[in-house]
């Protein structure tokens, strides 16, 4: 049996892995469920024998020279401490891994897939403590927001150069990201990672602060829901209505008197003599003079009335602006002492706070929160103890948040806003992979992507753009639609693409060959009477009955954490048409009519719980990675800016 259910683990389909729920943990749940402790060690040791792990192409051999000197030294200096004694190390068994197997480079931790024995540390944290933790299963069973959790695997002890005897082995640490709901300690919340500073402690600065501030909130929500305040408020408003209905009141009248004069005048001129008349005029002028002297009199008056109605507003509102100012001052000062306790190391053992790391970034500081997520708590805990690191893991754990999509159990690469100035910091001197968004497509040319030509005129091209091409160059990478496009035509004017596709997302591209084609097309766009549809493969199926339907979610970009979207009501308005066609082996098929076009659009209103709920297969932002993003623009219509006819254009479904 213990063989048949290995044969089971070696054949998985590549899609399997790539797919596989972290629950799964690469299908250890199957072995999980075998309750004897001796057929589990068995099957993991076969497993992590037999398995070769994903190659990580090594860096140049001097800079890992270099990093092994860091880490001896760190080492030597701390070698006291560098023992399976910490509280925090959960080691692992020398039977669970092969050391050929393990990444010869640190992933860059911004994008990254979790290599299998950090995928197996995080199983384990699953198994052992966050299924049967109270604390953790109430951010399950509760509408509480969930947390991000994360395991980084370390290698620790030391090299005996006197004895040529190698005492290294392998553990993982564990942490989660901010603190828990309840704002109280774990029943066994010494086996986490710490954060770098506790902010909760009974005499700090930050409680004494915290506490002048909930003071200075006090004081203005006493202002604030002050009776008085709505009186005073109310009342200047009831007199500038007032102020207003007299002084308009006042300016008809006088514009009737005026005109009434002026007709006086224009009768009796030709019936008094030039005497009478002078008087006439002179009688009028006055009673003018007079009702000017009166507006200006009832002007004094109503602007005395709306004054001293505003001065009694202006009263309160003062105060409770200083009160504002001060806490916002005060509020600005704390965050920085806090951010100044934040001093972060780096395997060279070098030392940074917060606020420097943070200075050239486009908010210009720290944003809220920063420094307690769950990688840089792993991190600082592993180069304190000089522990090397090998390979990081990290996953949702509960509730999503409203306004942004994470999935419970799906592994997530660390935040770029608040960890990325962090992490660059602490990674020097580990030999880090470079960012693959940066590198992994240099080399692509035509000789890899065929661009289909699906219709072509003297006006303009239609293309079906395969997935895992640029439509227009990227910050990076030069190689796309566009420069594929200007080559072959050179005498194109204009900026050429109407429009663009994800880089993951295949499917029909319209290309003008002149900016007045162009411009009438992208028109057609803008107006919205091109009519798109698009073809998906959702993870799951709906759990609503409805065949069909409309979803409105506004989406902003999440600036925490580029280059996601997030639901958001001060984001731009946002409109997706559903048509579910079928239904198969677990996953759903879908037409997808885009009302608007806002960035990642399908995938978020897909992937949202207020969506529908289940991300596109191979979403490796919203949902899980795998062989492609299963999202084709399958159709397009539009009227032809010359001829005036309507055209239609079909790319057959990749998948």
């Amino acid at each position: 049996m213990v063989g048949s259910l290995l044969l089971t683990l070696l054949f998985i389909s590549r899609r399997s892995l790539l797919q596989c729920s972290p629950l799964s943990g690469f299908e250890f749940e199957s072995i999980m469920a075998w309750k004897t402790t001796t057929s589990i060690s068995v099957l993991l040791l076969l497993f992590h024998q037999t398995m070769s792990f994903a190659p990580i192409v090594s860096r140049t051999a001097n800079k890992r020279s270099r990093t092994a000197e860091i880490y001896q030294q760190h080492h030597a200096l701390d070698e006291a401490t560098a023992d399976v004694d910490d509280q925090f190390l959960t080691p692992i068994p020398a039977d669970q891994y092969h050391e050929a197997n393990l990444p010869k480079v640190f992933a860059y931790p911004h994008c990254y897939e979790p290599h299998p024995i950090a995928s197996m540390a995080a199983d384990q944290l699953r198994e052992q403590f966050l299924s049967s933790s109270s604390d953790f299963q109430a951010i399950i069973n509760d509408d509480t927001v969930g947390k991000m959790m994360g395991v980084l695997v370390v290698r620790y002890g030391h090299h005996n150069e006197k004895n040529n005897n190698q005492q290294q082995q392998l553990g993982y640490l564990k942490a989660y990201s901010g603190t828990l709901p309840t704002g109280t300690a774990l029943s066994s919340e010494d086996e986490f990672c710490p954060s770098l500073y506790n902010r909760f402690g009974q005499d700090g600065f930050y409680k004494r602060g915290e506490e002048d501030l909930n003071e200075l909130t006090r004081l203005i929500e006493q202002i604030e829901q002050n009776p008085e305040r709505k009186t005073r408020r109310d009342h200047l408003t009831s007199v500038e209505e007032s102020c207003n209905e007299r002084w308009s009141a006042a300016k008809t009248n006088g514009k009737m008197m005026q005109k009434e004069r002026r007709s006086i005048r224009k009768q009796q001129k030709t019936i008094l003599d030039e005497n009478e008349y002078d008087a006439l005029d002179e009688r009028l002028k006055q009673e003018g003079a007079a009702i000017q002297r009166e507006m200006k009199q009832l002007k004094s008056q109503i602007n005395q009335e709306t004054q001293d109605a505003q001065n009694a507003v202006q009263e309160m509102e003062h105060s409770l602006k200083d009160l504002k100012d001060t806490r916002r001052g005060k509020s600005r000062e704390l965050q920085d002492q806090l951010f100044n306790q934040y001093n972060f190391l780096n395997a060279n053992g070098e030392k940074q706070s917060l606020l420097p790391m943070f200075a050239n970034t486009p908010l210009g500081r720290p944003p809220s929160g920063a420094g307690d997520c769950a990688a840089p708590k792993l991190f600082q805990h592993a180069f304190r103890k000089g522990y090397e690191p090998i390979a990081l893991a990290e996953f949702w754990w509960g509730t999503s948040p409203t306004n942004e999509v994470r999935r419970h159990n799906l592994y997530y690469p660390a935040c770029r806003g608040k960890c990325l100035p962090i992490l660059e910091h602490m990674l020097q001197g580990v030999d880090v992979e470079s960012n693959p968004m940066d590198i992994a497509p240099a080399e692509e040319s035509s000789d890899k992507f065929d661009l289909e030509i699906l219709y072509e005129d003297e006006y303009f091209v239609v293309v079906n753009k395969p997935e895992g091409m640029l439509s227009a160059p990227g910050r990076t990478l030069e190689f796309s639609v566009y420069s594929m496009m200007k080559e072959k035509y050179p005498e194109a004017t204009g900026p050429l693409l109407v429009h663009r596709l994800d880089m993951a997302t295949s499917g029909v591209l319209l290309v003008a060959k002149d900016k007045d084609t162009h411009k009438a097309l992208a028109a057609q766009f803008i107006d919205r009477s091109i009519q798109k549809r698009y073809v998906a493969l959702l993870n799951g199926e709906l759990k609503q009955n409805n065949k069909k339907g409309n979803i409105n979610l506004p989406l902003a970009p999440d600036y925490i954490n580029r280059p996601m979207q997030m639901v958001s009501e001060e984001g731009k308005p946002a409109q997706t048409i559903y048509e579910v066609i079928d239904v198969v082996d677990g996953l759903t098929r879908v037409n997808f009519y885009p009302v608007t076009g806002r960035t990642h659009q399908l995938r978020v209103h897909a992937a949202h719980s207020q969506g529908l709920d289940c991300p596109i297969v191979g979403d490796d932002i919203y949902g899980s990675r795998d062989d492609r993003l299963c999202l084709h623009a399958g159709y397009l219509e539009l009227t032809h800016p010359v001829t005036q006819k309507r055209m239609t254009f079909t790319a057959a479904t990749p998948f």
